[in-house]
């Protein structure tokens, strides 16, 4: 293995890009919808008078905070949490104010579990890491025959292990769960 930037999370797709790349992409583009609600939320309020401009300042803050952390601007790293967040309390206000069905409250559910888990990613290391540049491979890691880096399924914690020694029954030092599912589980 020529270096960690090559690891497949288990359970995930190989592709030409590193993980952290690819969970970056994934966080930038819901970052651009949470952004365009933002704006909506305001202008559904329809703000009268000489007040009407304000409903644009969440919008252009959004778009630039989105535009930042797309280019990983180290300011911006935390920025896009807050939006997120930001957007999601907003949602479940117009729950409580405006909840017609459960459907509604169904789907608002379900975004706010969306939500959580990219703000959540945010405080892990390895995405820190790979958010600022760093390459998760440190180059003073003398691995063991046979060993290599790995994520655990769970909450991607980097592992050195043997592949060819895995079973069910081994688990993450960090959060306790399978690092191998067993075949019934799969």
């Amino acid at each position: 293995m020529s270096s960690a930037d090559d690891m497949v999370l288990a359970g995930s797709r190989p592709s030409n890009t590193n993980p952290i790349d690819s969970t970056h992409n994934r966080i930038a583009t819901v970052l651009i919808f949470y952004s365009i609600n933002l704006f909506l939320i305001p202008s559904l309020i329809t703000l009268e008078g000489p007040y009407n401009y304000l409903k644009y300042i969440p919008a252009v803050t959004c778009i630039f905070v989105w535009s930042s952390y797309r280019n990983k601007a180290d300011w911006a790293y935390w920025m896009a949490p807050l939006v997120i967040g930001t957007c999601l309390f907003l949602f479940w206000v117009s729950v409580l104010l405006f909840a017609p069905s459960i459907l509604f409250i169904l789907l608002m559910g379900w975004v706010t579990f969306s939500g959580v888990r990219m703000i959540r990613i945010h405080f892990h290391p390895v995405y820190k890491m790979g958010y600022s540049g760093h390459s998760v491979y440190n180059e003073n890691i003398n691995l063991a025959a046979n060993e290599m880096l790995a994520a655990c399924p769970t909450c991607l914690a980097v592992l050195a292990v043997n592949p060819l020694l895995l079973s069910p029954e081994d688990r993450c030092p960090h959060c306790d769960s399978p690092l191998v599912f067993g075949n019934e589980e799969e």
